[in-house]
């Protein structure tokens, strides 16, 4: 037997009709319910995120069905189907007629106080709703901006699922904070919902801010459906092979990037040109790569500085000069060349900078690497950063034989520099073991094959070149990669002033 998908009501002004609907969706989803869901005349896939939940509920409710069916045996699922059709006969569905929207707004307003919380989201949309029933006289006025601001939130649910797809961001709460940061102010972000709400309840209970609440409320909403569709547009950039694409994926593999989103939505907003944003990227990925990675300040570093720089953007119109100077100016700050270059140059750079700094950096460098030599990156960023590549010591961490007192201490004092590092599959890494940099070199026996000469990554072919690895080869090396560090994540010119305080 089926689920019952209709039954006999009587709504006002209308009469019977065997065929009115206990549940009517609306927009595009009402096609979908009625052919897909309903009736099962139509396979369409899910587009939307409603019509997601109603093929789940449609899923869930099948299933349900399957397994009373095989555990109670045909008579008593018989029994079970005629008792369950008893009670979906007895219910009683209160039917409100509304002929507005305004009036769809305060009825939701007054009734919508029980069941599943509602949404950050859900609830600014509500509030503007409600807001905009109180400020407008004229009904029709009022209809027209009610079924705008509805469009609004249509498509900024539409965007989230590119959102969740390319940028990993499932709350929907953590883009409007970041909206709010630069549209309204970076104060008091984190109760972002109180002070919108505070906000217009104060210009709506003011006769004399009506048409001022309107205009907020008007702004508000296309600036908050315009941060979504922006960020839908930055994931759309991830995986796309354009060198725009190959920006935003830089920056979004170093990470972390929470404290850029504000400005990263205002930038990407208000520069529109790909060089621009280029710029802007690259000063970002070399902003998160030297002051968080490899500097290591702490992930909340600089946020106050950056929250008002994005409000300052949106709000002042700041040129695309004045946010690059500012960028610089902020790079340098917390590390400039000399700090930078320290922190590369120390004798326990591998236990300092960590893992993922140091494939990184070493990646950026296999790609650059392949490119003087004329070769395509045979492998991906995305999968160097993965478990299945390891760091490297070239000179082993443990050498075979033994050391004397005065060895081990010379040993420690080169072998986790930044030159004695270098990547390798994880495969290869755990068979060459502890051997020494000629066997790891040319290969021997049965292992001829895994060795520096014939290996797929440029930064390990490179190897096969010395003739012997000692201190004096791995500061080199090591000179080399930081001079390559120091111009792929170069901050720029460096006639900025320096800001007068401590931000």
């Amino acid at each position: 037997p089926r689920w019952p998908t209709r039954v006999t009501c009587y709504p006002p002004e209308r009469g019977k009709n065997p065929h009115y609907y206990k549940l009517a969706v609306g927009g595009e989803d009402r096609s979908f319910f009625r052919d897909s869901i309903l009736a099962g005349t139509s396979a369409n896939d899910p587009r939307t995120q409603a019509q997601k939940r109603l093929r789940h509920a449609q899923t869930f409710f099948r299933n349900r069905f399957e397994r009373q069916r095989e555990n109670r045996g045909p008579e008593a699922y018989l029994d079970f189907l005629i008792k369950l059709q008893g009670r979906i006969d007895r219910l009683e569905v209160m039917l409100y007629i509304v002929r507005s929207n305004a009036e769809a707004v305060r009825m939701f307003e007054t009734v919508n106080d029980r069941g599943r919380p509602l949404t950050n989201l859900e609830k600014t949309k509500s509030i503007l709703m409600y807001a905009s029933y109180l400020v407008v006289d004229d009904p029709q006025t009022r209809d027209t901006q009610l079924d705008e601001l509805n469009e609004h939130f249509v498509k900024i649910y539409r965007c989230l699922e590119d959102i969740e797809a390319g940028l990993g961001l499932r709350d929907a709460d953590e883009i409007q904070r970041y909206h709010h940061i630069f549209f309204i102010g970076p104060h008091d972000s984190h109760k972002h919902m109180q002070v919108l709400k505070d906000l217009i309840m104060r210009k709506s209970r003011k006769n004399e801010d009506k048409e001022d609440c309107q205009r907020f409320i008007r702004n508000y909403a296309v600036s908050l459906r315009q941060a979504f569709v922006t960020m839908g547009d930055i994931a759309k950039c991830r995986g796309d092979r354009s060198e725009l694409g190959e920006t935003v994926d830089r920056l979004f593999l170093i990470g972390p990037v929470g404290n850029l989103y504000p400005l990263l939505i205002a930038a990407w907003q208000e520069f529109r040109e790909d060089s621009q944003r280029k710029e802007v990227l690259r000063l970002f990925e070399a902003f998160v790569f030297r002051v968080y990675r490899v500097v290591r300040f702490k992930s909340n570093t600089a946020q106050s500085w950056l929250y008002g720089l994005a409000n300052k953007l949106h709000r002042d119109n700041r040129t695309f000069a004045d946010l690059l100077q500012e960028l610089r100016r902020m790079n340098r700050y917390y590390a400039d060349d000399n700090v930078f270059r320290r922190e590369m140059s120390g004798t326990h750079c591998y236990p300092s900078l960590g893992t993922r700094t140091i494939k990184y950096l070493l990646a950026q460098y296999e790609t650059k690497l392949g490119k003087k030599a004329g070769e395509k990156l045979k492998v991906d960023v995305a999968e160097i950063l993965s478990s299945e590549y390891e760091t490297e010591h070239i000179l082993p961490q443990r050498p075979v034989g033994g050391l004397n007192e005065e060895e081990v201490a010379a040993h420690q004092e080169i072998v986790h520099r930044l030159g004695n590092l270098t990547i390798a599959s994880r495969e290869w890494n755990q068979s060459m073991g502890n051997r020494p940099f000629e066997g790891k070199r040319d290969g021997r026996g049965e292992l001829d094959d895994k060795c520096y000469s014939n290996s797929s990554l440029r930064v390990q072919r490179n190897l096969a070149t010395y003739a012997e690895w000692d201190a004096s080869s791995i500061h080199d090396r090591g000179e080399e990669i930081i001079a390559f560090a120091l111009k792929r994540w170069q901050i720029g010119p460096s006639a900025d002033p320096a800001p007068e305080t401590e931000p």
